[in-house]
């Protein structure tokens, strides 16, 4: 069943809603009545105890359970489970006294000290035994208890980006273990640049900050990268590993960060029974500006499965300041936005706004005075919704016919060495998702070691860092009838990214019949390209020229540089076609081009959508439901061509489905389209089902 792994799945777990509850931030006296709204308004879930350290081991060595297990059994008097989180995000000021150098340090090798979370370096050996301390107190005693459903480790970890002399060490370790000896290393950096080959490894440095700030060789940037995040994956893993020794039937999850990206998130998923993620699309540093649809897509990618929403945005969110009043029904169309990429369960962040701390106004259902108003009773409305498909849904996951590749190194990379303006990966794989998304289509976003073979289409945003078994990958996809898109600078470097000495794809090339003859970095400048029937767009960011060896152009440049020049080709290469995209262009340019390479691959048209307006769909066997979600602040309409029955919002009239600003609509289609296999979470030959009728 989609959604958690079987052994620790329950099908109770599935459509509902919580929240995130801070208990030893209010009075014991406080804590019922608390109880007793959440209970009110339909809440199922309760999260407990990530930031609660200093509580739960007040010195060292000595644990006090009792408050938070007066909590536990409080809540589930009242019918709710809780999802524990390990404490060890916010160190507590003991254990900085007891090791005064387990402050990470920054690039210049200055200390960040106490005061905020996360100020702590991962490769401290006092980190880690004390970490593992906390954790294993933990699990023993609430290993067995029935109130307690799952764990969430640590709190949204990002790679160990620290500086200092344990990360140096274990820094030289992992090097050892990768290249058995430092002629290896020197070779794949090409560390005769500037002098810098090494003749004993505690010569090699991280990258610190350097004189007149000029920049590291990337090839040491890269594989410091990938330390950093290999230090935290294995951090997380030695808690995991932990509580499972204590438990069979808790499952353990982390909150990811949707588009965050300094450290590699399958990796860090590997070891979970599911996925669940922090969802704030009104932070814009937190979600990619084509939404939070995207990051749910990259989530569900994560796993290949369904995922929770471990905090959903339910407020005003800010530190020091504040963003806008957001309108309740918009707090309920996210949710069910959520709902419509793949998410079981949505918890909401937080209970109550805190009246201390540095977190005084980011909002909770309740304000600080702890009445409920506005939001409380657009949470109640929605727990309601949730329970009255909670059958229907039960079940029922995400499939697409098309998927973004997604690889971490692609992401530092081009973060190391940005090359141009509007190159980052994730507003590369941005343009292609928006224009897909409003043709109406469901999206993956994965890595490239998935089952690709059920994907009737596949996109490549600039893989610039690739290596012989990816190459591989993408010759085997389309031979077998694929249908593959690539964009410009793929195939730029080797895995210890170092340029490559051939002709631009590089390794790529015999997949996509052409050759790079000339480039030029745009950034904010324009050019444009037309096809053969004269339709034409505006493009920027990056524009390659291109030579043809056996491709057909399928646009050119109509100014600049390489006016009359190849834009866009496409090769036919064994059953399947590989397209590359030599320039980045508007929407228009995606919608025009897209559907082509669609049509071609026989993904059936679904529903076009109006701006800010998203169409979704889940499936289970035999049965498919569309969600219809509006996202703006105007009413909006969407044509459906067939039969549909409504489960969430009004039937459509004449064909037409209307919505509300921030409304959300539900349908059970009618009509099963019998026309061959989809893709979907990996998985080859899942039946299709039409858009409707």
């Amino acid at each position: 069943m989609a959604g958690l792994a079987p052994k620790r799945g329950d099908k109770g777990l599935f459509m509902r809603i919580g929240v995130a509850y801070y208990p030893e931030h209010w009075d014991e006296s406080r804590w019922a009545r608390d109880a007793a709204l959440m209970q009110a308004a339909g809440i199922q879930v309760v999260r407990l105890a990530e930031f609660a350290w200093s509580r739960l081991e007040p010195e060292e060595g000595k644990y006090d359970f009792e408050w938070l297990d007066r909590a536990v059994a409080l809540l589930s008097a009242y019918g709710m489970e809780v999802v524990l989180g390990t404490p060890t995000a916010a160190p507590p000021a003991w254990l900085h006294e007891r090791f005064p150098d387990l402050y990470p340090m920054d690039e210049r090798r200055y200390p960040l000290g106490f005061g905020t979370r996360l100020q702590r370096c991962l490769n401290h050996p006092g980190m880690r035994i004390h970490s593992q301390f906390i954790v294993e107190a933990l699990a023993r005693h609430y290993g067995s208890s029935a109130a307690v459903v799952g764990w969430q480790t640590d709190n949204e970890f990002t790679a160990n980006l620290c500086y200092c002399p344990h990360c140096h060490h274990r820094f030289h370790e992992w090097l050892r273990d990768k290249y058995g000896d430092l002629a290896r290393l020197n070779a794949a950096w090409g560390t005769v640049f500037w002098s810098q080959e090494y003749t004993a490894w505690g010569q090699v440095p991280l990258p610190w900050a350097t004189k007149c700030d000029s920049t590291h060789n990337p090839s040491l940037q890269l594989d410091f990268r990938r330390f950093q995040s290999d230090a935290t994956v294995s951090f997380q893993r030695e808690q995991i590993e932990i509580i499972r020794a204590h438990t069979a039937r808790q499952f353990v999850t982390h909150n990811f960060m949707g588009t965050h990206d300094s450290m590699d998130y399958y990796a860090l998923g590997e070891a979970l029974d599911l996925v669940s993620w922090d969802n704030y699309p009104h932070t814009p540093w937190w979600v990619s500006e084509s939404g939070a649809g995207f990051g749910a897509d990259v989530m569900r990618g994560i796993k290949r499965q369904n995922f929770w929403v471990m905090e959903q945005q339910n407020g005003i969110a800010g530190w020091s300041k504040m963003g806008r009043r957001i309108p309740d029904a918009q707090l309920r169309c996210w949710a069910w936005q959520a709902v419509a990429h793949g998410a079981d369960t949505v918890t909401f962040f937080r209970w109550r706004s805190c009246r201390f701390g540095a977190e005084q106004f980011w909002h909770g259902i309740l304000n600080h005075d702890g009445e409920p108003r506005g939001r409380y009773r657009e949470v109640r409305r929605l727990a309601g919704e949730f329970a009255s498909v909670r059958d229907a849904l039960t079940g029922t996951v995400v499939r697409s016919e098309i998927a973004i590749l997604n690889g971490y190194d692609q992401h530092y990379a081009l973060q190391i060495q940005p090359q141009a303006d509007g190159l980052a990966y994730w507003e590369q794989a941005g343009r292609y998702y928006t224009a897909l998304r409003q043709l109406g289509h469901n999206v993956d976003i994965v890595p490239i070691d998935a089952d690709l073979s059920g994907y009737r289409a596949l996109i490549l945003p600039s893989w610039c860092v690739i290596e012989a078994a990816a190459v591989e990958t993408l010759s085997r996809y389309v031979k077998s009838g694929g249908r593959l898109i690539i964009s410009a600078r793929s195939g730029l470097k080797d895995g210890a990214n170092v340029c490559v000495d051939a002709p631009l794809p590089g390794a790529l090339a015999a997949i996509c019949g052409v050759e790079v003859e000339d480039y030029d970095p745009l950034g904010g400048a324009t050019s444009s390209v037309c096809d053969i029937e004269g339709v034409c767009h505006t493009v920027s960011v990056w524009a390659d020229a291109l030579l043809l060896h056996g491709a057909e152009a399928k646009a050119w440049y109509a100014d600049g540089l390489f006016r009359g020049l190849p834009a866009l080709s496409r090769f036919e290469y064994g059953a399947g076609s590989a397209w590359y995209f030599g320039c980045f262009g508007d929407g228009a340019f995606y919608h025009h081009f897209l559907k082509e390479v669609l049509n071609e691959a026989k993904v059936a048209p679904e529903l076009p959508t109006p701006p800010g307006v998203e169409v979704c769909w889940r499936e289970k066997e035999g049965e498919r439901y569309l969600f219809v979600l509006n996202l703006t602040r105007e009413p909006a309409s969407v044509h459906v061509p067939g039969a549909v029955t409504a489960l969430l919002g009004a039937a459509p009239a004449d064909g037409v489905i209307a919505l509300e600003p921030f409304g959300a609509s539900l349908f059970r289609c009618e009509a099963v389209r019998a026309d061959g296999a989809r893709a979907g979470n990996g998985k080859k030959g899942a039946s299709s089902v039409a858009a409707v009728g």
